[in-house]
Order: structure tokens, then sequence, then C-alpha cells
């Protein structure tokens, strides 16, 4: 599945989902809003060796998770319940990674 449709469908399945952005494994941005690149970049450097993170602001929640290949950054509302944002995430990082 092509990281733009991963996006969307994350989209369509948690409408608590305000925007997001897919990271390849080197950081560059395959899919998602441009803005949100460098902050996801950051915010995984800064959590090093986690597979997943969760940070809570005043305005929303941002959840994140990563694979060894690709990474998924989201801005979600704070009313989304963490376990099952981490959930999709994980679900859609899967749908990324290549058939065998």
């Amino acid at each position: 599945m092509s990281p733009e449709r991963a996006l969307d469908d994350l989209r369509t399945m948690s409408l608590e989902v305000r925007d997001g952005v897919v990271l390849g494994a080197d950081g560059r941005r395959l899919a998602g809003n441009r803005a949100l690149a460098a902050p996801a970049r950051e915010l995984f450097a800064e959590a090093e060796d986690a597979a997943e993170v969760e940070v809570a602001t005043g305005r929303g929640t941002v959840y994140a998770a990563r694979s060894g290949r690709r990474a998924i950054a989201v801005v979600a509302t704070r009313s989304a319940l963490s376990s099952v944002m981490l959930y999709d995430l994980r679900m859609t990082l899967r749908q990324l990674e290549p058939r065998r």
C-alpha cells in the first residue's frame, strides 16, 4: 500500500486524526503534511529507541509509531483514546510493509 493511501485510510478509520505524516527510515517525508515532517523527525530523535510515542499538548495529542522501515506521526484531538490510536498506527505501519 502506498504511504498516501495508508494515511488516508488512517484518517478515515480514526476520525480523531487531524493531520499526519509518514516518514521513511531515512526521515524523508513519504506522505502527509510537509510542516509535520521536521517536528516528527525531532520527536523520533528525542525518543531514541522508543517504538511508540504519545505527547499531550494544550490543543491535542501527538501519537507516533515506527518500525524499521517507516514511521508515522499524527496530531489527534484530545478525546482520542491512546490505546486505540497507537494500535491504529501499528496496523497502518504493517500495511506499509512490502508484501512477501
